[in-house]
């Protein structure tokens, strides 16, 4: 079957009359990309044309049912989709919202495409496109999916690697996204310490005896509470109709409340979810009937995150549980710092239909500095995964600037994993660097190797998101053996793009250096005035998530 031949094509895209937005939109990318690949320009044409024997068909519209081809529409769902070949016609037809698009780029990615930032692709250059029989079907296993990184927010990058994360700048074009309001830690959004406090101090936590009002949470057991929270949760719907979910859930710290009522529940359950899920699923059965589509989302986090021992999330309540203690140079289910974890999604897998995690994948006190968890990250997905879970959320450096230690290649790995828990790492990875960094990926490639090597061989080196500089795995041995490496990676940068990309995936190494040198060795100075020059450049904002790269340039003297 042969789609192209000299740049030339008899075949024309089909989509129905009445084809939805992102099925619209992927008619034009496959167009347009097909022309990238091999010059021909292949017309888009609605369904209302005769048939031809030459036909790309998208979606389900009449000349797909020209063909009596049967397929399990309930099955693929929103975002699943089949790609198949009959005679002379190739069929990519999936769901309306989104479906049908993803077939579309997963049809480009196995005639070569890959879109590994905003900005840098695969576009392969082809005379002939020739198709071999077939017949596959996909559908996601996660019906939440997000790297939260800063350039994974574009909307074609989330669209095209099949991501519908809440934070992309994703467009009807794009079939829409998985809408959030009020993402998280909204309890202060619910009931504001600052409007109610005053007048009624029994709506806020008691800690140690006392009602408090800076840092506090809200008291679960006090009707009132309950009232306002469903009113104005049913007030978020108005004002954002198109959200599928809406955050119900702790400030971000302690200080549970410790009134009698509260702490009846909370030892009952044995864990202060009790108290936590008594009052989010109570939210939630009081929205059902005006809203069934919607549905109510809260954490397991910190204080909250071991299951009760007796309440059930209702159906339309979605838990996030959060990793945030967790080591993450080791796998999440082997290693013995994440033993409690492996428990506790264990007993939130057991009663929860709609389970989300919360998953960290960089070292929130220094985004600059190296952190191999690169390795971890497809079991640690497939261990979500083979406990029930729904959505993931994998939280790394989403700051204004972006980058960060190898950002766009782990948006990237996690981006295909998410997709598809079983895609080989290795192969990710290799793609990735070969793509971004040309001739200088090998060198970086064995850099990651020598970093990695080190924690996944050394099971006692455990690594926290807030690691610091002086952690095993940089000794000086690795730091003068990374060093070498992207010395060899800068000679072999043949363009002044690539060249750039790879004095940012340096910027670690001479971070490591800036912490742990002397201020009075002459080589830190030198080191810091190259950070800065690459940092000014390519306008990277933050060292870490609460410092800006002003702040730390002052820290330092600079």
């Amino acid at each position: 079957m042969v789609i192209v031949e000299n740049g030339k094509s008899e075949y024309k895209i089909i989509v129905s009359e009445n084809a939805s937005p992102s099925e619209k939109h992927s008619a034009v990318e496959l167009q347009k990309f097909l022309k990238e690949i091999s010059g021909a320009g292949i017309p888009v044409v609605t369904d209302k044309v005769p048939v031809s024997d030459h036909e790309i068909i998208l979606g389900d519209n009449d000349h797909l049912r020209g063909l009596n081809v049967k397929i399990d529409w309930d099955k693929l769902g929103d975002e699943g989709f089949t790609i198949r070949t009959v005679n002379n016609c190739l069929i990519i037809a999936g769901g309306k919202l989104r479906g049908t698009m993803y077939g579309v780029y997963t049809f480009l990615e196995k005639l070569g495409c890959r879109w590994f930032t905003s900005k840098v692709s695969r576009i392969p250059k082809k005379d002939r496109i020739e198709l071999k029989s077939m017949d596959e079907t996909q559908v996601p296993v996660l019906e939440y999916r997000e790297p939260f990184y800063t350039d994974a927010f574009d909307g074609d990058w989330s669209a095209r690697n099949r991501m519908n994360s809440t934070t992309s700048r994703l467009t009807k074009d794009h079939g829409g996204k998985i809408v959030y309001s009020h993402f998280v830690h909204t309890f202060d959004s619910l009931l504001s310490p600052k409007e109610y406090f005053a007048d009624h101090p029994e709506y806020f936590s008691e800690v140690d005896g006392k009602r408090i009002s800076d840092h506090t949470q809200l008291c679960l057991t006090n009707p009132d509470v309950l009232k306002i929270s469903i009113e104005k949760v049913r007030q978020w719907i108005k004002e954002a109709p198109e959200a599928n979910i809406f955050s119900v859930s702790q400030n971000d710290w302690h200080n549970f409340c410790q009134c009698a009522d509260c702490k009846a529940i909370d030892d009952r359950e044995e864990s202060h979810s009790g108290t936590m899920l008594w009052f989010v699923n109570q939210v939630a059965e009081a929205i059902k009937k005006d809203y069934p589509d919607k549905a109510i989302d809260t954490l397991a986090y910190q204080y909250t995150r071991k299951p009760p021992k007796n309440i059930k999330p209702r159906d339309n309540v979605i838990v996030r549980l959060c990793s945030i203690e967790c080591c993450f140079s080791h796998s999440l289910e082997n290693c013995e710092i994440n033993a409690s974890f492996k428990t506790d999604i264990e007993g939130w897998s057991k009663i929860s239909d709609r389970l989300y995690i919360w998953d960290y994948v960089t070292d929130f006190s220094h985004y600059i500095m190296p952190f191999p968890n690169l390795y971890v990250l497809k079991p640690n997905i497939q261990f979500f995964v083979n406990h029930g879970v729904k959505g993931i959320f994998e939280e790394g450096n989403y700051s204004s600037g972006g980058k960060g230690e190898l950002a766009e290649l782990r948006a990237y790995v996690l981006a295909k994993l998410l997709w598809d828990p079983n895609y080989d790492a290795d192969t990710a990875i290799n793609e990735f660097l070969e793509g971004y960094y040309g001739k200088a990926s090998v060198p970086i490639r064995d850099y990651i190797n020598v970093l990695h090597g080190n924690v996944m061989c050394d099971k006692s080196l455990h690594t926290n998101i807030w690691a610091n500089p002086k952690i095993g795995y940089l000794s000086e041995e690795n730091m003068k053996i990374a060093e070498e490496l992207f010395d060899k990676a800068e000679k072999l940068a043949d363009n002044e793009d690539i060249l750039a990309r790879v004095l940012v995936a340096r910027l670690p190494i001479q971070y490591v250096r800036i912490a742990n040198l002397s201020p009075d060795d002459p080589k830190r100075a030198q080191i810091i005035k190259k950070f800065f020059e690459v940092v000014d450049k390519e306008g990277i904002t933050n060292i870490n998530e609460g410092m800006s790269m002003d702040a730390y340039k002052k820290l330092l003297g600079v």
